[in-house]
C-alpha cells in the first residue's frame, strides 16, 4: 500500500510539472483545440504528439517528434488594428517563390506555402478587426505525404473566429 502511495504521489507531481509547463492534455484518438482567448479551433489526425500552450494562451505549438511544427496562434501585434484589408493581403505577397498562393477577400484570408531550407511552409491567415487567427505548418519536404492529410484536415477544420 505504501508504495502504491508513493507511486501515485510521484505521479501527481510529475502531472503538475507538466501542466505548469503549458502542456496541455489532448486525446490522441480524437486531437482537437478551442482557444478559450481568440476564439479559434481545429483539429487533426489522431497520433502521437506533444501539444504546448502558449503561457498568454494566444495558441498552441504541436510536434510530432519527426518533422513537424503545427501552430496555431492569433496575434494581437499593433498592425492587426491598424492594418487595411488590402495591407493585410500584401502579406500574401511576402514570399515571392511561393508554390502556392490563394487569396479570399470575401472571406478575409490568405494562404501561401513555400520551401524553406527543404522544408514545406504553409501559413493560413485570417482577417479580424482585432486579431488575426494563424494556422501554420512546418515539415520536411521528403514527408509530404505522411503529414498531407492532418493538414488537409486541420486546415479544413480551422474556424477562426
Amino acid at each position: 500500500m505504501v508504495r502504491y502511495s508513493v507511486f501515485l504521489f510521484l505521479l501527481l507531481c510529475l502531472a503538475a510539472s507538466v501542466a505548469s509547463a503549458g502542456d496541455i492534455a489532448i486525446d490522441p484518438k480524437a486531437p482537437a483545440y478551442h482557444n478559450a482567448r481568440f476564439g479559434f479551433s481545429l483539429s487533426w489526425t489522431p497520433g502521437q504528439y506533444t501539444v504546448f500552450e502558449a503561457d498568454n494562451g494566444d495558441g498552441i505549438t504541436v510536434t510530432d517528434g519527426k518533422g513537424l511544427t503545427m501552430r496555431a496562434y492569433a496575434s494581437l501585434s499593433p498592425r492587426a488594428g491598424n492594418a487595411s484589408r488590402e495591407a493585410f493581403f500584401a502579406q500574401a505577397n511576402k514570399k515571392p517563390a511561393a508554390v502556392y498562393k490563394r487569396v479570399d477577400r470575401q472571406q478575409g484570408w490568405y494562404a501561401v506555402s513555400y520551401l524553406e531550407g527543404g522544408n514545406i511552409v504553409y501559413t493560413k491567415q485570417f482577417y479580424g478587426k482585432d486579431h488575426w487567427p494563424t494556422l501554420q505548418f512546418e515539415y520536411p519536404k521528403a514527408m509530404k505525404q505522411r503529414y498531407d492529410a492532418l493538414v488537409k484536415k486541420a486546415v479544413s477544420s480551422f474556424r477562426p473566429f
